[in-house]
């Protein structure tokens, strides 16, 4: 993956209605996979994400360097439940140390998660997949949905929100974007029930109750599952990862087990387990074995990582330029010497 070519002191500045314009969720899997593939090694530094809060304010910072791109940089999103939450990323040139580009990271951060869900889907799905089962119906529940559809030829959808307008508003929006029959359901159940691929992406909240449950899967089913990236949220119950026949992590162990509250449940009676599951870098390189068989039920669980981030960047990055998006600034982060 080759860095994005800026003028000489330049940064571009993209909005959340640009990046939403220069996304390309086919392009941003093949990207996203190819960089997954080198995110471990000697050029790429991926250091703990840093969490901090205060009176009901969550900040957290994912810092990282990407050699083989050329760039590094971070996302930081802070807020609250209550009031929200905002991204931005900042994309630096290895080299020159130019600042590249100065993203708003909320859809950023959605379709990037979407996109590792597309390549773990790619890898870890039955290859005739074509039924999905969503269930939550906000921003990542879409991407997720368009990311799978990009992998697979999906003939329908069914999707579950608590709410029926939000679910009904999906699948009409859905629909007509994926040119797909996506339908909406009064249960959780009826999505799962007969899909090959269930998408789980939802905001339970602290303590909310399982989106989930384990007595709902079917046979060869794969299980993407993008919500619980803090420890107080739940969105699996913990018989969901004992059923399955694989696991896979987006990222190792030790961080997901700290971050997710699913992960930290299932691994409550015994800690030693969560260590031996595999990473989505590992099963590309032919590290670790995918799905045994037709019958088998895989389980994604993904909290996401800097590196994904700016390689979701770079590629939106240069998109944007050839299409004229953003603004041009300079004078961003002037050199100091030494």
């Amino acid at each position: 993956m080759e860095s994005v070519a800026m003028p000489e002191g330049a940064t571009l500045l993209l909005s959340d209605e640009q990046v939403r314009r220069a996304c390309d969720m086919k392009t941003l899997v093949d990207t996203v996979q190819e960089v997954l593939r080198e995110a471990a090694g000697p050029e790429v530094d991926l250091p703990p994400r840093a969490d901090l809060g205060i009176e009901g304010t969550f900040f957290r910072v994912l810092p990282a360097i990407h050699g083989p791109a050329g760039v590094l940089g971070l996302k930081m999103f802070h807020g609250s439940f209550e009031r929200g939450v905002r991204y931005l990323l900042l994309l630096c040139d290895i080299e020159t140390g130019q600042t590249l580009g100065v993203l708003d990271a909320a859809y950023l951060t959605a379709a990037r998660t979407g996109a590792v869900s597309g390549v773990a889907t790619r890898h870890l799905a039955r290859a005739d997949a074509d039924v999905v089962g969503v269930i939550g119906s906000g921003l990542e529940a879409e991407t997720n949905l368009a990311a799978v559809a990009s992998v697979r030829k999906i003939r329908r959808a069914r999707v579950f929100s608590p709410r029926s307008a939000r679910r009904e508003a999906f699948a009409a929006r859905m629909s007509a974007e994926l040119d797909i029959d996506v339908v909406p359901v009064g249960a959780p159940s009826e999505a799962v029930a007969g899909a090959d691929i269930v998408v789980v992406a939802t905001n339970t909240g602290p303590g909310g109750a399982v989106a989930l449950r384990a007595e709902w899967l079917e046979q060869g089913q794969h299980v993407i599952s993008i919500g619980s990236t803090l420890p107080a949220i739940r969105e699996l119950d913990a018989e969901v990862f004992r059923r399955a026949g694989k696991v896979v992590f987006d990222v190792p162990a030790s961080t997901v087990a700290a971050s997710s509250g699913d992960v930290s449940d299932w691994s409550a009676d015994d800690p030693n387990r969560v260590t031996t599951v595999p990473t989505l870098t590992e099963l590309l390189r032919g590290e670790t074995p995918g799905r045994s068989g037709s019958d088998d039920i895989t389980v994604f669980k993904s909290i996401g990582s800097a590196v994904q981030d700016l390689a979701a960047a770079v590629a939106v990055c240069r998109t944007a330029r050839t299409a004229g998006l953003g603004t041009v600034v300079s004078g961003l982060a002037s050199l100091k010497t030494f």
